[in-house]
């Protein structure tokens, strides 16, 4: 009898994954889901805000594989509160039977909680201090885990921390760029002083001028060195 409810609850399983228009089509669940594109497919499908698909690419290496799952599990997983342990992923990367349908139960009740309105609030929201109530919303109390002495934090939808989370990563990207920018900047003016003085050298001990100020700072002069 048990093995025959396995058996339904895999075919069951292997059913909702097909409800899905993956781009890889299904040959063996095991190597298929190994580098986590499919996986991240489905998620995407029902978290957008949280899953960029750009992220994941064809992996054939079992190392490139486990970095797809480390990354999904820090993007995604985390925040959804499903978070896996560095065995599950390894195993998920060898294409080991049993691991991805484990997996991929989990999501499944995951998906359908969500979708019947039944997920935890704590799946639904982030806790983010030092925002304004516009923000974020009301304050509530919160009781410590490890104690009974309540804490006031705010809260923000999932979505609302994921775009912020965007926007900074954006943000941080710019000063990244700008910065790059600048270095290339003082390194061109540097050199462009360099050369000034080189020329200044040159220009001395070929004419004998010792002190020329006027000439050597007159645009038509600098014009003319470059």
């Amino acid at each position: 009898m048990g093995g025959r409810s396995l058996e339904s609850d895999v075919a069951g399983l292997y059913k909702w994954i097909d409800n899905y228009p993956l781009t890889r089509q299904k040959r063996n669940i095991h190597r298929d889901f190994s580098d986590a594109i499919p996986l991240a497919e489905i998620l995407k499908y029902h978290y957008p805000k949280l899953v960029e698909l750009h992220n994941y690419t064809p992996r054939n290496s079992v190392s490139q594989k486990l970095d797809n799952w480390q990354t999904l599990n820090r993007k995604v997983l985390n925040k959804l509160d499903m978070t896996l342990s560095t065995k599950v992923m390894e195993q998920l990367a060898h294409s080991m039977p049993g691991a991805i349908e484990k997996v991929l139960f989990d999501i499944k009740q995951k998906i359908e909680a969500k979708n019947n309105g039944e997920d935890r609030p704590s799946d639904d929201v982030y806790f983010i201090e030092g925002l304004s109530a516009s923000i974020s919303g009301s304050i509530i109390p919160i009781k410590a885990k490890n104690g009974t002495k309540p804490l006031d934090h705010k809260v923000i939808p999932i979505d609302t921390f994921t775009r912020m989370e965007s926007e900074l990563e954006e943000k941080n990207e710019a000063i990244r760029i700008l910065k790059n920018k600048l270095q290339h900047l003082e390194s061109l003016l540097q050199i462009k002083d360099e050369r000034i003085n080189d020329l200044t050298r040159q220009l001395q001990q070929n004419s004998g001028v010792t002190s020329q100020p006027s000439l050597l700072k007159s645009p038509k002069f600098l014009n003319n060195l470059f």
